[in-house]
C-alpha cells in the first residue's frame, strides 16, 4: 500500500495524520499507528450504499439537502410525524440536489422517499437556558452546589454516601437559595471488581452505580436494620468502623453494600417480586437484561481466573450476548441476573427521588448529573454494543509538558462510523440516561463531540491521533435531548479548544466552564467577574482542580512534588514561586472588585485588605473573598463546590495518579443534615446569595 492511500483511508476514517500539542508545534502521526488505528476504525459500521442513511439530523426551520442517488425518481415525499401526523409534500432542490423544506415539529419523524426511508430527527436550535428555566422568578441569578455523592455522610450509610444524601444536601440547598445541585457521575460499574471506583471509568453509561442506591428509598428503616444485623457480628463492626473513617474503603464498603442488598433482595424480593420492579423491568428492556446477564457472566467468570474480568477472553460463545450460550446460562443463573435487575430498579427510585425532592424543595433547575466522556472496554456496554465503540483502542491526550509521555485514561468511545450505521441511537440512548431524571446534565471533555485522542491497543499514548466525529449532528442531538426533557447542558472545556468549537456549542446553547484560575488575560491578570462569559457555568474549582483553599496553601503543590508530578526543568521552589505570584494576582483582583454593586460597578467599594498569608487561617478569608468574587461573574449560573463552601484544603481527584494521592476516596467532614449549619458555610452562603443578586 503506497502512502497517498494510506492518507485517503486516513482521511475517510476520520484520522487526522498531523497534529499541534499546546506549544503550536506540529507533529505527524506515524504510519504504523495509522495502519493499527484503521484495523479498529474500519471494522466498525457497514459500507456506505446507495439510499438514505439510518439517520438524517436537521434543525428545526432550516432547508434539508438529502444524499439520495441521482436516479431517485421520486418529486416528493412522506413525513410519518411523532405524533402520528403525515405530511406530504414535494421535494425543493438546492444547487440541484433534493432537499426537504423548512419543518417546524421537532423530534423523531419517519421520513419515506421513494424506496428509501430514514428517521429524520428534528432538533432545535438550541438546548434550553437557565433563562429559560428560571422564567418567572426573581431578580436573583441562579446558583448551586456541586457534591461527590459517594463523599456524603448519613447515619448507618456503610461508609459510602448516596442518593439519599443527595436528596437531603438537596433540601437543605434548597432552603438556602440554590436552584441546583451538580452531583459527581453515578454510571453503573463492576459489581465484580470492587477496586475500579473512579465514577468517570464506567461500564456503562446506560445505567446506575448500584453501590449508591439508598436502601430507604424502597424499604423501611427497621427492615435495613434487621437485614444488616443477620449479617452477623462481623458485618456490623466493620460497617461501623467504615462510616467513621476520613477515607472511603471502597473494597471494604462495596462488599459489605453488596451483602446487604443481597439479603434484602433475597428475603424480601426474590419470594415475592413487587410489580413496580416488573414494571421497570419491561420498561427498560433488553438493554437492561443485557447489562444484568453481563453482571452474572462478569462475577462467574471473574472467580475463574485473571482474565476472566474481561468479557474479551471469555469462551467465545460467551462474548456475543444475543448467543444460545447466554441466553442457556442466564437461565440458569436467573436468580443472580434478577438481583442485578433489583439493584438498578432501588438505584433508579433512589436518584428519581433525590431529584423529585430537589424540586419538591423549589430548586428552579435541580439535579445536574455529569456523563464520562468514555467506558470502560471490558464493560457491560462494550460487550452488548461491540460495533458501536472502538475496542480495539483507548481515548487520552497527547504528549504535553506536564504529561512527556501522555494519558491514556483506560477507556474508549463510541466509532464514528458504528454511531453513523446505528443512526445515533447509542449516543442518544446515552444522552437520555443522563438526562433520565434531572434539570441538567454536564457533558465532561465536551471536545470529545468533535475529535478525541485515540490510542491503539497496546500503544503508548505518543502513538495516538485525533479522531474526528460528526459534532454538528452530535450537537443538534444533545439540544433535541435536552429540550425533550428541558434540561440545561454544561459541556466541559477546560484546557486546549478551538475558538470554532466553543462558537459552535454556543450556538447550540450548550455552556462552557468558566473556573476561577482560569479567568485569566494573556499577561496572567484575573478577569473582572464582569467579563466573564455569559455563555458559561462559573465555578470556583472542579473536581480535578486544587480546592480554593489548597490553592492559596499549596496543598496542590505539595501533592504533586511528593509524587513527582512536576514538568521537566520545575520543582517545588520554582512552583511556589510562581504560585505566590498567583496569589498577589487573585487577590488583587478580588479587592477591586470588593464592595461594589454587580448591578452599577462604578458604585463606591471598600478598603482593600491586605493580602492574607498562605496559611489556614488566611485561606479562611481568601475563601469568602474568592466565593464572591465568582458569584458576581456574569455567567447565568454559578456552581460553588461544596469543598469550598467548607473551606476543606483537599481536592477530591488529583489527575494523573492511580497511586499515592487518595482519589475518590474522600468523605465530607460531618452528617450531611449538618453540612451547611456551620459558621463558615454560612456566612458563604452569604457571599454568594448577595454577588447573585441582579
Amino acid at each position: 500500500m503506497n502512502n497517498r492511500d494510506l492518507v485517503d483511508r486516513a482521511r475517510h476514517a476520520g484520522l487526522s495524520m498531523r497534529w499541534r500539542d499546546a506549544a503550536g508545534q506540529i507533529h505527524r502521526v506515524s504510519n504504523e499507528s495509522v495502519r493499527r488505528l484503521l484495523a479498529v476504525l474500519e471494522g466498525h459500521g457497514a459500507p456506505a450504499g446507495a439510499g438514505l442513511p439510518p439517520m438524517v439530523v436537521t434543525v428545526v426551520g432550516q432547508v434539508t439537502p438529502l444524499a439520495l442517488p441521482e436516479n431517485t425518481q421520486a418529486a416528493g415525499f412522506r413525513l410519518e410525524l411523532e405524533t402520528g401526523e403525515v405530511v406530504e409534500e414535494p421535494l425543493r432542490r438546492i444547487r440541484g440536489r433534493p432537499a426537504l423544506p423548512p419543518l417546524r415539529q421537532c423530534g423523531y419523524h419517519r421520513l419515506s422517499i421513494g424506496p428509501h426511508a430514514t428517521t429524520l430527527a428534528v432538533a432545535p436550535l438550541t438546548c434550553p437556558t437557565v433563562g429559560t428555566r428560571m422564567e418567572g422568578a426573581g431578580p436573583d441569578r441562579p446558583w448551586g452546589l456541586g457534591a461527590q455523592v459517594y463523599g456524603l455522610r448519613t447515619p448507618g450509610d456503610g461508609g459510602m454516601g448516596h442518593l439519599g444524601a443527595v436528596a437531603t444536601l438537596a433540601r437543605l440547598a434548597a432552603a438556602r437559595g440554590a436552584d441546583a445541585l451538580a452531583i459527581s457521575p453515578v454510571h453503573a460499574m463492576f459489581a465484580a471488581r470492587v477496586g475500579q471506583y473512579s465514577p468517570y471509568s464506567p461500564s456503562t453509561r446506560l445505567f446506575l452505580n448500584v453501590l449508591l442506591a439508598d436502601p430507604l428509598a424502597v424499604f423501611d428503616t427497621a427492615t435495613v436494620q434487621a437485614a444488616g444485623l443477620r449479617n452477623g457480628r462481623a458485618y456490623v463492626d466493620t460497617v461501623r468502623t467504615l462510616e467513621d473513617a476520613p477515607l472511603i474503603d471502597w473494597p471494604q464498603a462495596a462488599t459489605r453494600r453488596y451483602e446487604l442488598l443481597r439479603r434484602l433482595y433475597d428475603e424480601r424480593i426474590a419470594p415475592n417480586p413487587p410489580a413496580d420492579l416488573a414494571q421497570f423491568h419491561r420498561a427498560r428492556g433488553p438493554a437492561l437484561q443485557q447489562h444484568a446477564i453481563f453482571e452474572t457472566l462478569h462475577a462467574y467468570f471473574t472467580t475463574r481466573g485473571g482474565r476472566g474480568g474481561d468479557w474479551r477472553q471469555w469462551p467465545i460463545a460467551m462474548r456475543h450476548p444475543d448467543s444460545p450460550e447466554v441466553a442457556r446460562f442466564a437461565h440458569e443463573f436467573a436468580h443472580d441476573v434478577g438481583f442485578h435487575v433489583f439493584m438498578q430498579w432501588l438505584a433508579a427510585r433512589s436518584l428519581e427521588q433525590a431529584c423529585g425532592a430537589a424540586r419538591a424543595a423549589g430548586m428552579r433547575i435541580g439535579l445536574v448529573a455529569d456523563m464520562a466522556v468514555g467506558v470502560d472496554p471490558t464493560g457491560s456496554e462494550c460487550w452488548a454494543r461491540q460495533q458501536e465503540f472502538l475496542v480495539g483502542a483507548s481515548i487520552g491526550a497527547p504528549p504535553d509538558a506536564l504529561s512527556p509521555v501522555g494519558q491514556d485514561w483506560g477507556l474508549t468511545t463510541f466509532s464514528p462510523a458504528g454511531l453513523q450505521a446505528g443512526g445515533y441511537r447509542a449516543f442518544i440512548e446515552t444522552v437520555r440516561a443522563g438526562l433520565a431524571h434531572g434539570g441538567g446534565l454536564r457533558i465532561d471533555h465536551v471536545m470529545g463531540l468533535e475529535r478525541l485522542w485515540v490510542i491503539p491497543q497496546g500503544g503508548t499514548s505518543a502513538e495516538g491521533a485525533y479522531l474526528s466525529f460528526p459534532v454538528r449532528d452530535l450537537m443538534r442531538l444533545v439540544a433535541l435531548e435536552a429540550t425533550r426533557a428541558n434540561a440545561i447542558v454544561i459541556g466541559e472545556d477546560l484546557g486546549t479548544v478551538t475558538t470554532a468549537f466553543r462558537t459552535m456549542a454556543q450556538k447550540h446553547g450548550i455552556m462552557g466552564m468558566n473556573v476561577l484560575f482560569f479567568e485569566r488575560t494573556p499577561q496572567g491578570a484575573f478577569l473582572p467577574p464582569g467579563a466573564w462569559s455569559a455563555s458559561a457555568t462559573a465555578m470556583t474549582t472542579t473536581h480535578d482542580l486544587p480546592t480554593v483553599a489548597g490553592w492559596w496553601q499549596g496543598t496542590d503543590i505539595d501533592w504533586r512534588v511528593k509524587l513527582g508530578q512536576v514538568a521537566p526543568g520545575a520543582d517545588g521552589v520554582t512552583l511556589n514561586d510562581e504560585r505566590e505570584n498567583d496569589r498577589a494576582a487573585l487577590w488583587a483582583a478580588m479587592m477591586a472588585q470588593r464592595g461594589a454593586s454587580p448591578s452599577d460597578p462604578t458604585a463606591r467599594r471598600t478598603p482593600p485588605v491586605e493580602k492574607p498569608p498562605a496559611t489556614a487561617a488566611g485561606a479562611v478569608k481568601v475563601v469568602d473573598e474568592a466565593i464572591g468574587f465568582v458569584a458576581r461573574a456574569a455567567c447565568p449560573l454559578a456552581v460553588i463546590a461544596v469543598e469550598d463552601l467548607l473551606g476543606l484544603n483537599e481536592q477530591p481527584n488529583l489527575p494523573g495518579t492511580t497511586t499515592g494521592h487518595p482519589n475518590w476516596r474522600r468523605r465530607y467532614p460531618g452528617m450531611t443534615a449538618t453540612l451547611l449549619s456551620g459558621v463558615d458555610a454560612r456566612r458563604r452562603f452569604g457571599r454568594l446569595r448577595a454577588g447573585r443578586l441582579s
